[in-house]
């Protein structure tokens, strides 16, 4: 789907009040935008250097990743009524298979349930103390996780790299399938899936953290065809970086 430019001021307001049209769904997210506004979404990707928002009651507005500051979860609405059995919408509206993630939320045994609040910012505190609680879920040093974030992304859950990164903890898209995140910027998933992956690296390289954070930057093949950390001045830069800002 070809993108379409920012649309500015007042030409901007028609927009979006063509796209909203004049039915209100029960259940909408909020994008917080830099100047200011907010608007009303269902759901949203990326596309390249855009984010691409599905506008509550219809239509679609792609904007530069840079106009978007922050995704505000919004309380859902009540589930609808069971479906009766043998019906069209019986399989239209069937639940995830067992196991599947749910957008913005996720279960432990040692933690209460992690998600996104309703009315929650995606600002820098509420993302640290997010990486800390998943940290913890997963028995890793959070101040660890929070350092690879801050280095990855400066904690914009919408980064993406000239190689084709994502998210807070620039998953790959190789990576990001292995650990079953489905949508890479969405907070939840991609930090609980680049913590499950440091954690792997962790345990492969015997608690080493220098060489578990190479393998993060560089892979697990670079790593090991070197012996150690490779010659690459990104990657040694990427260690040094991170382990700075880790406690003395």
């Amino acid at each position: 789907m070809a993108t379409r430019p920012a649309i500015p001021g007042r030409k901007l307001r028609l927009a979006l009040s063509l796209c909203l049209g004049a039915t209100v769904v029960a259940h909408a997210d909020t994008a917080v935008l830099r100047n200011g506004r907010t608007l009303a979404i269902t759901d949203f990707r990326s596309e390249g250097d855009r984010v691409v928002l599905v506008m509550d009651g219809g239509g679609e507005l792609a904007l530069p990743n840079g106009q978007i500051m922050a995704i505000r979860r919004e309380p859902a609405a009540a589930a609808p009524p069971a479906p009766l059995p043998g019906s069209d919408d019986a399989t239209r509206l069937a639940p995830p298979p067992a196991g599947t993630p749910r957008l913005g939320e996720m279960n432990s045994v040692n933690e209460p349930e992690i998600r996104i609040l309703p009315g929650q910012v995606f600002d820098r505190g509420a993302l640290r103390g997010l990486a800390a609680r998943i940290a913890r879920k997963h028995a890793v040093d959070e101040t660890l996780i929070q350092a690879v974030i801050e280095v990855e992304s400066r904690y914009d859950a919408f980064a993406v790299s000239p190689r084709g990164a994502m998210g807070l903890m620039q998953l790959m898209p190789r990576t990001a399938a292995r650990f079953d995140v489905r949508n890479t910027f969405d907070p939840i998933q991609n930090v609980d899936g680049g913590v499950r992956y440091l954690k792997e690296l962790l345990a492969r390289y015997g608690g080493e953290v220098r060489l578990a954070l190479a393998a993060y930057n560089a892979g697990e093949d670079a790593v090991d065809r070197f012996g150690g950390i490779p010659p690459y001045p990104e990657t040694r830069q990427y260690v040094v970086r991170v382990l700075r800002l880790l406690p003395r």
